[in-house]
């Protein structure tokens, strides 16, 4: 087993007990990368009304962006996000008519609470809380979150069950 290992090291693999640390990075699109880290309300009414009416809440975030929103895009200017995210809404728009702008918008309102939820964990703990409220703020913070995408994917159960009975 010593010689196993002894191969192993020369070749720069190193073994399961040696403590190696690996980091996965999620790369994304530029239509995904643009989607601005707004405030937590922002968020969830941009989610809503993706919900809603296709696009209408990625319309309101490209918005965020000339607002100073910050995004995953930071080498590109303000006004190329902004055009990015107002086509995100028009594909979402155009693409509504055979549900699958409609998907797309609820997922891409999802994310954008997804992205809102670290910009609100930084806010509370940047207050002058102490590590037990800090603990249950963030316990709540994720119950929160959890209860409204279940919230968000009843009413999408039941609208999508509704336009199946009445087609």
């Amino acid at each position: 087993m010593d010689r196993k290992e002894s191969e192993m090291t020369e070749k720069g693999i190193s073994s399961s007990t040696s403590g190696v640390v690996v980091q996965v990075r999620e790369k994304k699109g530029p239509l995904r990368a643009a989607i601005p880290y707004m405030p937590f309300p922002v968020a969830v009414l941009c989610l809503f009304l993706n919900t809603f009416v296709p696009g209408l809440g990625t319309f309101v975030s490209a918005f965020t962006v000339l607002c100073g929103a910050r995004t995953d895009l930071p080498e590109r200017h303000m006004c190329c996000v902004f055009w990015l995210n107002i086509a995100a809404a028009l594909i979402q728009i155009l693409t509504a008519i055979v549900m699958v702008g409609w998907i797309m918008s609820i997922f891409w309102g999802m994310d954008m609470v997804i992205l809102a939820t670290p910009h609100r964990l930084q806010r509370t703990r940047d207050s002058t809380a102490t590590v037990g409220t800090r603990a249950r703020m963030k316990k709540t913070e994720l119950q929160l979150l959890k209860r409204l995408v279940k919230q968000t994917n009843i009413g999408i159960f039941f609208f999508l069950k509704s336009i199946y009975f009445f087609a």
